[in-house]
């Protein structure tokens, strides 16, 4: 890096999730779900249970069990449907959310970058309305789209905003409402997703966090195992607009290929190696891959963090809801500093990662 270029720090993060939970017993009670799942076939896949046992299951329970086992998930939180619930307005909560915890006012941002893909509307973009909502009508921004990685992809663009003197602050939020675009006859696909938004401040002020390193990005174009029609394409009624995944052995093995990838690769950019690493902070994208992604990095100190069961997969917003709840000590006492790496991948495919540190502030 060149002595030019400006260290880059991480002041604060936030968060929204929606207060309704929607379990997987009540999942099962959406009519399209009930009526596409196999309850039979379900029953005689369930692992450590006697047949007995199993028989004795009440088909909501058959599903309950199958969705925890495929997936890890027990609930989600699910936006609801009223005038004022939007993508939008969840990605507002949590940019004001991190500006208190950076404990900075909105006047101090120079530029606003938001990654979604299920924008209430396209044009104004997203970004000008979430402006609007934290009191800067007139604070330039835009939207990416880079799926389950957004994240990643925004905190890079941050990154380089701030690192070269083109932005002294920039605050970044994702976040999505994925029920809004599930396909509810596909209980696979409808037990995975849930809606909330994640922010954070990246800024050139001296601040609890600094990210140590350039992000690393990738991509490896596979459009089937997750895709989605934009509308004005196909049918405006069409499956094509809900999501639609195909899933098996590949792609969990390649999703905790990418992260690792990515992770390796962002941490050959700093000082540090895998044995310096304090907390691994992945896309809760499946349990089954964040546990894949443990035994395969197998970290002597450090932990990787699992939060889907309660949360689901929320898109580009589980890693920085997840980081947000570590940095404000929910997942316990943290070192000082305490090195972390986030990684992520997503549809497309798109994969990122970032090393950063966080020194607890005092009191």
């Amino acid at each position: 890096m060149s002595e030019s270029l400006r260290p880059v720090y991480l002041a604060g993060t936030g968060r929204f999730l929606p207060p309704e939970i929607l379990t997987n017993v009540e999942m099962f009670a959406i009519p399209s779900v009930r009526n596409a799942f196999d309850v039979d076939k379900a029953r005689g896949s369930l692992r450590g249970i006697e047949p007995d046992e199993a028989a004795g299951l009440a088909p909501e329970e058959v599903f309950d069990r199958w969705a925890i086992q495929l997936t890890g998930i027990e609930e989600r939180r699910v936006l609801p449907d009223l005038p004022d619930a939007s993508t939008e307005a969840m990605h507002i909560a949590a940019g004001l959310s991190a500006l208190a915890h950076a404990g900075m006012p909105a006047s101090k941002v120079d530029l606003l970058l938001s990654a979604s893909l299920t924008a209430r509307e396209d044009v104004p973009n997203a970004a000008c309305t979430i402006a609007n909502g934290i009191g800067r009508p007139d604070l330039p921004g835009y939207v990416m789209n880079a799926a389950c990685s957004g994240f990643l992809h925004a905190l890079a663009s941050a990154y380089a905003f701030v690192t070269s003197g083109a932005a002294d602050t920039v605050l970044v939020t994702v976040g999505d409402a994925l029920t809004r675009i599930t396909n509810w006859d596909d209980p696979k696909v409808a037990v995975l997703f849930g809606d909330g938004a994640g922010a954070a401040v990246v800024t050139s002020n001296p601040s609890p966090g600094r990210i140590l390193a350039t992000p690393v990005l990738d991509g490896e174009y596979s459009p089937d195992h997750l895709n989605v029609t934009g509308l004005g394409w196909g049918d405006p009624l069409g499956q094509e607009h809900k999501l639609s995944m195909a899933g098996g052995a590949n792609v969990l093995r390649n999703a905790v290929r990418s992260m690792q990838d990515v992770a390796d690769r962002a941490l050959e950019r700093t000082s540090l190696g895998w044995n310096d690493v304090d907390v691994v902070v992945p896309h809760q994208a499946n349990e089954r891959i964040t546990q894949g992604l443990e035994k395969v990095l197998q970290l002597q100190k450090g932990r990787v963090l699992h939060r889907i069961a309660k949360i689901g997969n929320l898109s580009a917003s589980t890693v920085p809801i997840v980081l947000d709840e570590l940095l404000r000590g929910e997942h316990g006492t943290l070192a000082d500093p305490t090195r972390i790496v986030l990684t992520a991948v997503g549809g497309g495919y798109a994969s990122g990662s970032a090393v950063m540190e966080w020194s607890p502030p005092a009191g």
